[in-house]
């Protein structure tokens, strides 16, 4: 794959931004829910799919941000393509965001359990459809 750094540090961009807008939704559930009186063990899944979900897609937004600044000073110097070390890094923070989107997916199926069983089967349902849908998208540009 022959990017130039320009090129790359637009993905990145757009990269990060997805995932800093995901992890932000996730937080904003997050904290919902850590003030809410609400107390059981779906409560504590939700908690702890969110916060891995929150976690990995943090990374990768401060990743991606942090390689596509490097790209811009690479692109003002005499590098021409993109060194291999950032092509892999971008690899593994695919992976993480496709987890943590994964964990995302998982947080609101099971968001819907909370207040009752038919919002918790609508809310799997819609769930497991999102991440059919996911999955046949992403794996034509991760996977």
């Amino acid at each position: 794959m022959n990017l130039s750094p320009e090129n790359y540090a637009e993905i990145c961009k757009q990269s990060a931004f997805i995932s800093a807008l995901v992890a932000g939704f996730s937080f904003a559930f997050l904290g919902a829910l850590l003030v809410s009186s609400l107390k059981n063990r779906l409560i504590d899944w939700v908690l702890t799919f969110s916060s891995l979900s929150i976690a990995g897609l943090l990374i990768c937004s401060l990743a991606w941000t942090l390689t596509a600044s490097r790209m811009i000073l690479y692109s003002e110097g005499d590098v021409v393509m993109v060194p291999q070390t950032f092509l892999s890094l971008h690899k593994t923070l695919s992976f993480i965001f496709v987890s943590g989107f994964f964990f995302f997916l998982v947080t609101l199926g099971l968001s819907g359990w909370i207040r009752s069983k038919i919002l918790g089967i609508i809310s799997t349902a819609i769930s497991l459809i999102a991440t059919i849908f996911f999955i046949v998208i992403i794996q034509k540009f991760v996977i």
